[in-house]
């Protein structure tokens, strides 16, 4: 991932561009840092306000200690050690955010899971030969939003066997952006985007001018494959997921990070997906889902049509580039 920080040209993000026109232009702030696992960028107009970029730095870290899937004492570690046995209690943000993973889960018709993580570690751990099929149907015992009990009402969590893992790495970084957004919009700064490792959030305009993002082609670092402008005063999410910057390599050959909970093995030719929507949460989820579904055409337009979403999509050995 390169990520320049420029004011005027294109800054290249994960998966996108940003382009900034010098133009009359106001002032552009723009703070690059480190956190949930990738590169965090935030830009916004108006006067530097470096109390409110340290309040964005504090927070992502309270993401990452609640949310982490490698943090050991994170809510989802202590789920996932301890949640067969008892049930865990979180705090009520955490436990609406499981809930609504769970939800979108079903309403995506499986193809966005949080309990795949078994079946990834299985892959993950064999850096020199695929899991045989019986490892796999193994592995798939201990996945199932079935199995993970959720009451938001005491704010507890708990998992039906011991083996389940939660992950919350399909939706995570959608949840932050919208966490950052909300701190941008409190201190004073509506016009804005938060870019949290090719997932972002984009609000207001830049000056009179709006905010322009480029889809980057994965097999051409600059070029784009569609530029998009934001430029209404509302915000949307923007997410970019594939499979040519995050890959797992076992005996040679490249796989991608994404993978299908229906069969346990990972995605295949989902080059890139971009999803715009109202905010990031629901775009980072989607955009995941997309990415396991990305040849099946019908449950593409439920998933457009149900929460009203855009998708663009670069599928396939030809790099087929569609545009729902």
């Amino acid at each position: 991932m390169i990520i320049r920080n420029i004011i005027c040209g294109i800054t290249v993000l994960s998966g996108m561009f940003l382009i900034l026109n010098c133009s009359k232009q106001p002032e552009i702030n723009s703070m690059n840092f480190s956190g949930i696992g990738t590169v965090l960028q935030v830009i916004y107009t108006g006067q530097k306000d470096a109390e409110m970029e340290e309040l964005l730095k504090k927070d992502i870290v309270t993401v990452e200690s609640e949310l982490s899937y490698f943090k050991p004492d994170s809510y989802i570690s202590q789920i996932n050690t301890h949640g067969f046995e008892k049930e865990i209690a979180v705090p009520h943000h955490v436990c609406t955010l499981i809930e609504r993973s769970i939800q979108f889960g079903h309403d995506s018709e499986g193809v966005f899971d949080i309990t795949y993580k078994s079946e990834g570690v299985l892959w993950e751990k064999n850096k020199d030969r695929e899991p045989t099929e019986e490892e796999i149907a193994e592995a798939k015992k201990s996945t199932g939003l079935d199995k993970v009990t959720v009451d938001c009402t005491k704010n507890t969590v708990k998992t039906a066997v011991k083996g389940i893992l939660l992950d919350l790495g399909g939706i995570a970084k959608g949840y932050a952006i919208d966490r950052a957004g909300a701190i941008l919009r409190s201190k004073g700064h509506p016009d804005f985007i938060v870019n949290y490792g090719g997932d972002m959030l984009i609000c207001g305009r830049k000056g009179e001018k709006p905010w322009t993002v480029g889809v980057k082609d994965p097999d051409n670092g600059n070029d784009f494959l569609k530029k998009l402008e934001f430029g209404t005063g509302e915000c949307r999410g923007v997410a970019t997921s594939g499979d040519y910057e995050r890959f797992l390599v076992i005996n040679g050959n490249q796989y991608s990070h994404i993978f299908d909970p229906r069969t346990g093995r990972p995605v295949k030719n989902a080059r890139s997906v971009t999803v715009v929507g109202k905010d990031g949460e629901l775009t980072d989820a989607v955009a995941t889902a997309v990415s396991v579904a990305h040849d099946e055409e019908q449950l593409i337009k439920k998933i457009m049509e149900k929460f009203n979403v855009k998708i663009y999509t670069l599928t396939g050995s030809d790099k087929l580039w569609k545009e729902w």
